[in-house]
């Protein structure tokens, strides 16, 4: 019991010891007490006011870590990644792929621009489609794609992935439900027809 508590112990106080030779008694004890510890106990000399401070290297992982995990979506660091950064590396992420295909899309016609199903959590599917002018539709109108959003489950927050579209085969898994696909470009206005107004002029009396 004695040496469980000088473990846990990182200062200890004794008040009562005022000479030199009963300081060094007690610090000589002291030490000949830690060695038997299987760590490594550094003591040092009582000071003046009766302290002396006891520092052990710690052997094995404390409760805490012994009776947990790291957390899935933070990694153990307590922080998540912000939504703007995986806005960004999904931005950067279809660029890399359409630099890689061989044909490229004309601009000016949307039908052969290139098709993608974006999978994400539903954090990230709030963040890409809240909003008149949607995030997904501003990504999709300035690189000139076409994109599936999907809502995945089991997806940490930010998390994503990004395919070609390559057939309907994509709408048909049941573990995923799909938002939206959002055209690139707004719908056309309807066309306004202005009527002249003639203003009609009192007659005066």
């Amino acid at each position: 019991m004695h040496d469980h508590m000088l473990r846990n112990c990182l200062k200890v106080l004794f008040p009562f010891i005022s000479s030199s030779a009963n300081k060094r008694l007690v610090y000589e004890e002291v030490k000949k007490t830690v060695e038997r510890d299987r760590s490594t106990v550094k003591v040092s000399e009582l000071s003046r006011h009766g302290l002396m401070e006891i520092t052990r290297k710690r052997v094995r992982p404390s409760v805490t870590f012994m009776i947990s995990e790291p957390c899935a979506c933070c990694h153990g660091t307590g922080r998540v990644e912000a939504l703007e950064t995986a806005y960004s590396k999904i931005e950067r992420e279809i660029c890399r792929l359409l630099s890689t295909m061989d044909q490229k899309a004309d601009p000016e016609n949307p039908k052969s621009w290139p098709r993608f199903i974006l999978r994400v959590d539903q954090y990230m599917s709030n963040f890409l489609t809240s909003g008149k002018r949607t995030r997904l539709a501003i990504l999709s109108s300035s690189l000139k794609v076409w994109l599936l959003l999907k809502v995945a489950r089991g997806f940490t927050k930010g998390t994503f992935e990004l395919k070609p579209l390559t057939g309907d085969k994509e709408y048909k898994n049941g573990h995923e439900t799909a938002i939206s696909v959002l055209r690139p470009t707004d719908p056309p206005r309807k066309k306004l027809t202005l009527f002249p107004i003639k203003k009609w002029k009192s007659s005066g009396k």
